[in-house]
């Protein structure tokens, strides 16, 4: 019972530390700029038919390429400061042991990132007030800019698929697109984290960032090699409103059973690489606020 709270209290407190600092305030800043980049539009648009949006449009925004983009570059500041060895982390180490204060670690990163992704959706809704109500439907304006062209006569940025309005209720997408996002920031907090132990920060910095821009890389250049190559680029797979869906008789992304098989799988070899490295690393603190 003792260890069951070790390993929950302490990983909130850790999380918390880290959201009430100047870099997820930062975060979250340059989240909302973004937020109303890409729906000032659809804002107007709502404006001028005298509906107002629900909230389901989060999926199709975080699916635009370049949106998505910053929002994992951010995720990667986010976690910036892995491995987390602060000038307290010895003395914690002491009094738990180096794996436990991994297993924290590793809880914070779970539990920041899936705060950080509810905090994403929440800007999302806060920038389209008062232009935004509750429904158990899709709405008037999201199912008129899918089956007309009214998007681009009020050039909307958002593109909304009429394939998925009809296939998936709200609900569904608001809970696979939060599962996702949060199995995906996860995974680069993890992943910096292990490599951090491993070779060092730089070198997580890098291998994260190339995670982050591989998506754009191949939209551009991978040609007829995508749809293989897709597999291999977990920053894709969240472009939530491309799963399922087929180009040329292609899909364009794995399946859903795939992508969410292999953001387990990463996340648990993440883990475990790094508690294992944990047990014989020499520990050089930070100064840089987390």
């Amino acid at each position: 019972m003792t260890n069951i709270w070790l390993f929950l209290y302490y990983p909130l407190l850790e999380a918390k530390r880290k959201l009430f600092s100047m870099k997820y305030l930062t975060v979250i800043i340059i989240t909302g700029f973004m937020c109303v980049l890409y729906t000032i539009s659809l804002r107007k648009f709502s404006y001028l038919i005298g509906y107002s949006i629900t909230p389901w449009f989060y999926p199709f925004l975080i699916s635009i390429n370049f949106y998505n983009l910053i929002y994992f570059a951010l995720f990667i500041y986010f976690f910036s400061d892995a491995p987390f060895f602060q000038r307290n982390t010895i003395y914690q180490m002491i009094r738990c042991g180096r794996i436990k204060w991994g297993v924290i670690q590793i809880g914070k990163i779970l539990m920041s990132s899936f705060i950080y992704i509810i905090s994403g959706i929440l800007v999302s809704v806060m920038v389209m007030f008062p232009y935004v109500r509750l429904d158990s439907g899709w709405g008037n304006v999201i199912y008129t800019l899918s089956r007309t062209d009214a998007w681009k006569n009020y050039e909307v940025s958002l593109s909304f698929n009429y394939d998925i309005i009809v296939q998936k209720s709200p609900l569904q997408m608001m809970i696979l697109t939060t599962i996702i996002l949060w199995l995906a920031g996860t995974c680069i907090g993890l992943l910096m984290f292990a490599l951090s132990l491993w070779i060092d920060r730089m070198f997580a910095l890098f291998v994260s960032t190339i995670w982050v821009i591989l998506p754009i890389i191949l939209d551009n250049y991978a040609g007829v090699w995508r749809p293989l190559a897709i597999h291999f680029s977990p920053i894709s797979w969240t472009r939530i409103t491309e799963i399922g869906q087929f180009k040329y008789g292609i899909p364009r992304l794995p399946s859903l059973i795939f992508i969410l098989s292999a953001y387990i799988v990463m996340c648990v070899i993440f883990s475990i690489a790094a508690l294992i490295k944990l047990r014989t690393i020499d520990l050089k603190w930070s100064s840089e606020e987390s």
